[in-house]
């Protein structure tokens, strides 16, 4: 729904819906297709599991023209990532640069096996799995509403929060006084090494608080909260693992960055805790840098070598994130 309102926004871009369940990828194509004439719509599809440069080619021809019953041509491809090196090579122009008339949707359940040159030109739309998120919503607003990005992020977080409806309070009811804790106090949340399902959602809202609390502080406070984080280093087992949570945290920030300057569906951001955050908070978004900061956090997450300085691309990443959202903070 948010694409078929606000999709003029989207023109003369590419994006990629990304979800784990096909089905899902498939019925929200077939969705969009009904609401467009068929004659300027083209479609690819993977023929005995591959995309190939002929289907490349057959798309650039029909972009060659502008549309002739609809404000806009659009493309569909189903499963970007069975494109062959090719194909790949060949759609690298016209993802990067669609004509203004046109705009190009692909699919894919394997964000991360595409190549690294193929999302760097794709907006990345995460559809989340509308039968749990249905349940939770009608069955528990309230945790709905208050750990939005664990039910929508993490499935696991998402089934125990169904099942548990007990514990899922108590957790609530935690989450709900970190506006009175004290940042040492959110920082072991945050920093809580071990994967316990319970741990996992103080854990996600825990750093959510923390990034609300940098509109009231200075440089230093920031980077004395930072200095605080990396304290922990020496009591983490995996720091790749740790390093890679912070990408997605931020990740999740851009995502609802996105969301909050294309369109007027707020409730589709990932956190909805962070709402008031982007709607009353004093800060110039600078989307070229938030978009260079998405392809910077999504190549750490694909990477499987911990190869990275933890303290340096920790102090990066929180850097890279001031520079995208608060200009107002002095030099």
């Amino acid at each position: 729904m948010i694409i078929l309102d606000k999709i003029y926004n989207f023109k003369g871009n590419s994006i990629c819906l990304v979800n784990q369940d096909k089905f899902i990828l498939y019925n929200t194509l077939n969705s969009l297709k009904k609401n467009i004439n068929i004659n300027d719509i083209f479609e690819i599809t993977p023929k005995d599991g591959n995309i190939k440069i002929s289907d490349i080619r057959d798309m650039q021809e029909f972009l060659l023209y502008k549309p002739n019953f609809s404000e806009y041509k659009m493309i569909f491809i189903h499963e970007i990532d069975k494109m062959n090196i090719q194909a790949a090579n060949a759609a690298l122009k016209i993802l990067e640069e669609p004509p203004n008339f046109a705009i190009i949707i692909s699919t894919t359940s394997r964000w991360h096996n595409l190549l690294p040159t193929i999302r760097s030109r794709l907006y990345k739309i995460l559809l989340p799995n509308p039968d749990l998120l249905d349940k939770i919503k009608n069955k528990f607003p309230e945790f709905y509403i208050n750990l939005s990005f664990s039910i929508k992020n993490d499935f696991e977080c998402a089934h125990y929060i169904l099942n548990n409806p007990k514990k899922s309070e108590q957790i609530l009811n935690t989450i709900k006084n970190f506006s009175n804790i004290n940042i040492d106090e959110l920082i072991k949340y945050l920093m809580e090494d071990d994967d316990f399902v319970e741990n996992k959602i103080l854990k996600y809202e825990s750093f959510f608080e923390i990034i609300k609390r940098f509109e009231k502080l200075n440089l230093i406070e920031i980077q004395s909260i930072i200095d605080k984080i990396l304290s922990y280093k020496n009591k983490l087992q995996d720091k790749l693992k740790t390093i890679k949570f912070f990408s997605k945290m931020f990740l999740s920030i851009y995502h609802d960055a996105f969301i909050y300057s294309l369109t007027t569906y707020w409730k589709e951001f990932y956190s909805l805790n962070m709402v008031y955050f982007f709607g009353f908070a004093d800060f110039e978004l600078d989307f070229q840098k938030i978009y260079e900061n998405t392809q910077w956090c999504e190549n750490i997450l694909k990477s499987s070598v911990s190869n990275f300085n933890f303290d340096l691309t920790i102090q990066t990443m929180f850097l890279r994130f001031m520079l995208a959202f608060f200009k107002n903070k002095e030099e």
